[in-house]
Parts: C-alpha cells; sequence; structure tokens
C-alpha cells in the first residue's frame, strides 16, 4: 500500500484532514453558541437547583465518571447487533421471524439509549470551546442524523417495508461511526472528559509551604512542590477556611482550571472556569461538570508555618518514608552461603552478558552464519532474564521501588522487538537496523534498573539482597541446565523464526 513520506496511511491522512477542517470550522462557532444558549444555558438557569441536579446527574458526578462514554455503548451494540441480523437476513442465510423481531427490538432498545446519551453529551459539550466544542457540535450532528434515520426505519419496519428500513438503519450505522470516530478523537485526542488533575505522589513527607499569616479567610493561594521524577512543580491550593487549612491541586480535574484562582461558595472551591465545585475535606465534586476528585494533602501547623504532605490514592504504588520506617528487613527463606552474592550484582553481571552477545553478532559479517546461533543464544538469555525477575527479583524490590510496573511494560517491548528481529534474515539491513533497535532497548532497560531500581532495593537489607542473589543464581542455572527448559525455549524461538 502506497504511503505518504510522513508514513501516514493515506485513507488515515484524509481522516485527520477532514477533523482538522472541521477543528477550523469558525462557522461552527456562533450556531453552537445559539444552541448552548437556548437550550443548555437558559433553561438551566430559569429552573435553577433542580437543573443543576439534573446536569449532575448526567455529567456523572455521582459516579466518579463520565456518564456519556457508558451510555454510547447502548446504542452501538445493539444498532451493530440490528445491522448483523439485517445482513444475514439480507443474504438469506437467517430469514426466521423471530431474528426480524429481535432485530427490530435492538433498534428500538438502541434508539432509547441514544437519547440518554445524547442528554448526558449535552450535558458535557455545553462546557467545552473552542476546536473542541466545533467537532462536539458535528459529533451531535452525525449521532444525531443516525437516530433519526433509526427511527424512520422502526415506522418502515412496523409498515411492513422492512428493505427500505433495513435500508435506512444500515445508513444510521454508518453516521453513528463517523460520529464515534469524532467521540474518540474528543476524548482520546483531544482529551475531553479525562481526568485534568495533576496526580504526584509528592511530598512524600510532611514540608514546609508557607507561614498561616500569609492566607486569609476563604481566599485561595497557590504553593508549588517539586516532583523530582517529572522533574516540574506541582502546584497545591491553599485554603484557609473556618479556622482550618485545607490543601487540594491546583490543577482542575475537569479541564485544567486553575482552582487557587477560583473563590469558595458554599464552602466549596470553585473552579473559575467551568463552575465545578469540590469539597474541601474530601477533594470530591459536590457540583459539575467535573466527575473526578481533586488530589488531597494532608496539612499540619508547625511553628506557624503550613506543611503539607501528599494524601496517597487507593492503589496507588508510591513508595512513602513512612512505609520504608514500618518495613523491617525481611529474614532470608535459610542461611545463604558465605559467598552469595547479592541480587543486583547477579543482575548486573547478566546485563552484560546480553550487552556482550549484542557486540559479537554486530562484529560478524553480515553474511555469518554464526550469526544466527549468536542470535537464538541471545533470545534465550533474554527469556530466562525477564523469567528471572518477573518471579524472583520484581515481586521482593515491588515494595521499595516505584520502577516495577515500568520494568514489566519494558520487558513487553523487549519482547516484541526480539520477536521482529527473529523472523529477519541475518544478512538484511532491516536485520541490522532491528538490531540496533532491540540493542538499545536492552541498554535503557539495564541501565534504568542499574541507575535507580537496583539502589532502591538496598533497601531491602544486605541479607535479603544475598538471599535473592542465591535464588536468582539457583535459577539461571536451573534453567541453562533443564533439557525441558533448554527444548520450550528453543521451541519458542522457532516459532517465533518462522511464523
Amino acid at each position: 500500500m502506497a504511503r505518504r513520506m510522513d508514513g501516514a496511511r493515506p485513507g488515515r491522512a484524509g481522516v485527520e484532514a477532514a477533523v482538522a477542517r472541521i477543528e477550523a470550522a469558525r462557522s461552527l462557532d456562533g450556531p453552537s453558541r445559539a444552541i448552548e444558549n437556548a437550550l443548555l444555558a437558559r433553561p438551566a438557569q430559569i429552573a435553577g437547583r433542580p437543573a443543576r441536579h439534573v446536569q449532575d446527574a448526567l455529567h456523572g458526578s455521582w459516579l466518579g465518571h463520565p456518564l456519556h462514554p457508558a451510555l454510547v455503548t447502548i446504542p452501538i451494540g445493539t444498532w451493530t447487533f440490528a445491522l448483523g441480523l439485517d445482513l444475514l437476513d439480507a443474504l438469506g442465510v437467517l430469514r426466521a421471524r423471530s431474528a426480524a423481531r429481535a432485530a427490530d427490538g435492538a433498534l428500538k432498545a438502541g434508539a432509547a439509549g441514544a437519547i440518554a446519551a445524547a442528554a448526558a453529551g449535552l450535558a458535557d459539550w455545553q462546557y467545552t470551546d473552542g476546536r473542541d466544542r466545533r467537532v462536539g457540535l458535528v459529533h451531535a450532528a452525525a449521532n444525531g442524523t443516525a437516530l433519526a434515520l433509526t427511527l424512520g426505519s422502526i415506522r418502515l419496519r412496523a409498515a411492513g417495508r422492512r428493505g427500505e428500513g433495513r435500508l435506512a438503519s444500515a445508513l444510521g450505522w454508518a453516521c453513528m461511526a463517523f460520529g464515534g470516530y469524532l467521540g474518540g478523537h474528543l476524548v482520546y485526542r483531544r482529551r475531553v472528559g479525562v481526568d485534568h488533575a495533576d496526580r504526584s505522589p509528592e511530598p512524600r513527607e510532611f514540608i514546609p509551604v508557607m507561614p498561616i499569616s500569609a492566607l486569609q479567610e476563604d481566599r485561595p493561594r497557590r504553593v508549588e512542590v517539586w516532583d523530582p521524577q517529572a522533574q516540574q512543580q506541582v502546584g497545591v491550593a491553599l485554603v484557609l477556611h473556618r479556622g482550618r487549612v485545607h490543601a487540594l491541586g491546583a490543577r482542575c480535574s475537569h479541564m485544567g482550571g486553575p482552582l487557587d484562582q477560583g473563590w469558595v461558595l458554599e464552602g466549596r472551591l470553585v473552579c473559575p472556569w467551568h463552575g465545578s465545585r469540590f469539597d474541601l475535606r474530601t477533594g470530591c465534586p459536590a457540583q459539575g461538570p467535573s466527575t473526578a476528585p481533586q488530589p488531597r494533602y494532608a496539612v499540619r501547623l508547625r511553628d506557624g508555618v503550613v506543611e503539607l504532605r501528599r494524601e496517597q490514592e487507593p492503589g496507588d504504588e508510591v513508595v512513602t518514608p513512612g512505609d520504608l520506617a514500618q518495613m523491617a528487613p525481611a529474614p532470608p527463606a535459610g542461611p545463604p552461603a558465605q559467598a552469595a552474592r547479592k541480587a543486583d550484582e547477579v543482575l548486573t553481571e547478566h546485563h552484560m552478558l546480553l550487552r556482550r552477545l549484542f557486540e559479537r553478532i554486530q562484529a560478524l559479517p553480515r553474511e555469518d552464519p554464526a550469526r544466527r546461533d549468536l542470535l537464538r543464544a541471545l533470545a534465550s538469555e533474554l527469556e530466562i532474564h525477564e523469567s528471572i525477575e518477573d518471579h524472583i527479583f520484581y515481586p521482593a524490590v515491588r515494595a521499595v521501588s516505584e520502577d516495577v510496573p515500568v520494568a514489566h511494560a519494558e520487558h513487553r517491548q523487549l519482547s516484541d522487538l526480539l520477536a521482529a528481529t527473529l523472523k529477519l534474515n541475518t544478512a538484511t539491513p532491516a536485520f541490522e537496523e532491528h538490531l540496533r533497535a532491540l540493542h538499545a532497548a536492552v541498554n535503557h532497560h539495564a541501565g534504568s534498573e542499574e541507575r535507580s531500581m537496583f539502589a532502591h532495593a538496598q533497601r531491602l537489607g544486605e541479607a535479603r539482597l544475598r538471599a535473592l542473589g542465591e535464588a536468582l543464581e539457583r535459577s539461571l542455572e536451573e534453567q541453562r541446565s533443564s533439557r525441558a527448559s533448554r527444548a520450550f525455549r528453543a521451541l519458542k524461538i522457532s516459532l517465533l523464526e518462522g511464523v
């Protein structure tokens, strides 16, 4: 297939160009404002608090997640099911009346879901602007057309005109697919509806940030804490309310608005951009459009100075000084040999073995068949390395290092690159390019472990590290000497080479 010079497929480039034209269509701004004012803003302002409750329900503030993405699955699923039944009917594969009734019922259920999804989508759309609002308007128009065509199809089918009804619903499905693409663009490219709060784990222990005398009642103030891993400052909004200092993340979870520039209303911190209100104590949204809670910080006063510590969220794999203080070095499972090496020393030595294998492959002439033998040896050692880290080292070090999830992801990257390299002729330029990429990936993985994870591992204590080192060396020996293990690795490598 022909490709553009920048690597993009022509079809994809055309679709992205069309979306870009929609984003740039300023002519849509006037109609979108008119729709917002006539259908959403003015009626809500007239209705007052009841309308606010309805909007919060449609946003999904009560759910902790936008409601619109969940509702759109109803028409997508049911209309796709109906399309499949209609196709089978049209092809003569399935002509049962029960199938026709099922298709009609699916269209009706999808239409009901589409109406609910449209209501939730409009509630969210009114708080967008610029290019996001323009794409959202066309997204709504496409899905509205899909709904109209489907309702028309339902009427045609009821009148006995099934052929025309199938055509109308198929066109509706196509409009829905186009609208779904635009919806995906808004979420995954434009980040509409995702969490925009800064969820840095810093600071992990209390640090002083501001004299309490600098705070005024219900007047938010911004302070910043340093995140050494992200290499950036993290904003925190401090609020003195009724004699108590509260601290929330300064970047609004809805669209990133500056909460430190907002105000306090009814005991809640209000975002100056779209009006989301956050409970000062819990950080949870008391009023939408935001659905995600703000990051929270524990606050204490010492000698008239406000000190902050990040309150870690459930599920966070964050190692704090408190965690380390509570963790006594685990006793070894058995008495390791006196000469047992530490785990990081064993793994560093294995890293060096992998690097030497790369050097040997690259030093050989391209046509030398020994390159394939060395590549297989490299593949076998990489397999062993991944196994001993995943099953022995990572479970032990997870309690003291936050690098384990990234290391797992890097293992997958190495596995994918190795599989692609094994399929190539070792005498070709493509092989050389892939081998360099694989070498770079291994160097990155090994280097990041040696610089960071192995330093964190020292927190386990020397006895534990030597016990782990002994287990790693024992596993290395077993996997290299076991006939079953060698046969399995050889089979896997053979399949990767030949598929």
